[in-house]
């Protein structure tokens, strides 16, 4: 037994060691945690962007604001439409342009918009090894801690083919936590989790301040604030206010204000209550699915269809800062690789009519109205 007992403590400590060995290594050798890891599974909202009654993900900031919808929007889809340009040599056409293409054409959103560290954009053909200079470059820009999911396998594609690809990571945290309200926030009549800065004074306030610029504030309905990351050239901003016609316009009037306030900090008496986010939207662009590319460059296939165009959205806000990772890829590829997208579904799976009559007559010599199985031959 005394023996048993000497075997045990020794294998835990020589467990002890290795992983302290383990651990030491890890930080010489620089290990970091994988992008997915900064996030939280905690009330995660996972979904597709077509599941959710009440939210659009939308490829660009042009959309109306009057449809009591949420409206989500980031950045890497247009990163790579705007590199599926540059490789083609001209705008993206095809021959029957869905309306976000004249929208996406404009690029007003470019990678002068987004610090260099923190994304990848490429766009290339199959035969000059897109692929594999996709994750060459996340490995250069990210050093191995880059997650992706959305890059294509490249399976059943031709040298001629197109992959447009972008990935967005940050990770803006809030020098001090905030509070974590432990009371709901009546969010229009619903209660939701929050975080923030309290009516009660608390230890820990005072920094909590400082992370709170008041940018412009008109009253309790009406007012900018700026919350003060880790990160020098990142903003985040919160707004409440009165929306516009469309969403840029909106973003556009908050910006006006931003410019034309006198900021001013947090204090004593105030209080600050911000819902939490945290959720996992994929957008498939249905829209641009099968459409077929119409383009005037010679060395460009004049056989290519949009194969896939998708785009995923991984956000959290709460008590600990700003979390979002992003991809987003459009791919061109041949249309005998892919499977015909059905464009009527007719299925006789309810109550019908059947009716015979002849050409030149206006009435029918037989009529069936089918509301039940028992007419109908079983399986």
């Amino acid at each position: 037994m005394e023996e048993r007992k000497q075997k045990m403590k020794y294998i835990k400590n020589t467990f002890f060691v290795i992983s302290c060995i383990l651990l030491c290594c890890g930080f010489k050798l620089g290990w970091t945690l994988s992008h997915n890891s900064y996030f939280s599974n905690n009330k995660l909202l996972k979904a597709n962007a077509d599941e959710l009654d009440t939210t659009v993900v939308s490829p660009h900031l042009e959309i109306p604001m009057n449809t009591d919808k949420n409206i989500v929007w980031c950045s890497t889809f247009q990163l790579a439409w705007n590199k599926a340009c540059e490789l083609i040599g001209e705008n993206i056409h095809f021959y029957q342009d869905p309306p976000m293409v004249e929208i996406l054409n404009k690029r007003t959103v470019n990678e002068s918009n987004i610090d260099e560290m923190s994304y990848v954009a490429l766009a290339g053909h199959i035969r000059d090894d897109i692929l594999d200079k996709i994750r060459k470059e996340l490995n250069i820009k990210f050093k191995g801690t880059d997650s992706p999911q959305l890059i294509p396998s490249g399976k059943g594609m031709r040298p001629q083919d197109i992959v447009t690809y972008s990935y967005l990571f940050k990770n803006l945290e809030f020098p001090q936590k905030f509070e974590q309200l432990n009371k709901p926030i009546n969010f229009e009549q619903t209660k939701v989790s929050g975080f923030g800065v309290g009516e009660k004074a608390k230890r820990g306030h005072i920094q909590m301040f400082s992370q709170v610029s008041i940018l412009d504030y008109k009253d309790p309905d009406d007012f900018i604030i700026e919350l003060k990351t880790n990160s020098p050239i990142d903003q985040v901003i919160l707004a409440k206010v009165v929306p516009a016609d469309s969403f840029n316009e909106c973003i556009e009037n908050v910006l006006k204000r931003m410019s034309n306030g006198t900021s001013v900090n947090m204090q004593y008496g105030d209080v600050l209550k911000i819902p939490k986010n945290n959720f996992d939207i994929l957008r498939k662009y249905s829209e641009l699915s099968y459409k077929k590319l119409r383009v005037k460059n010679p060395k460009i296939a004049k056989d290519l269809f949009v194969l896939s165009a998708e785009q995923s959205i991984r956000f959290q806000l709460d008590e600990e800062g700003v979390k979002l990772k992003s991809e987003s890829q459009v791919s061109f590829g041949c249309s005998k690789t892919m499977e015909p997208i059905p464009q009527h579904i007719m299925i006789f799976d309810k109550p019908y009519l059947v009716l015979l009559k002849n050409r030149d007559s206006d009435v029918p010599y037989f009529a069936m109205w089918i509301d039940n199985p028992e007419l109908l031959i079983s399986w």
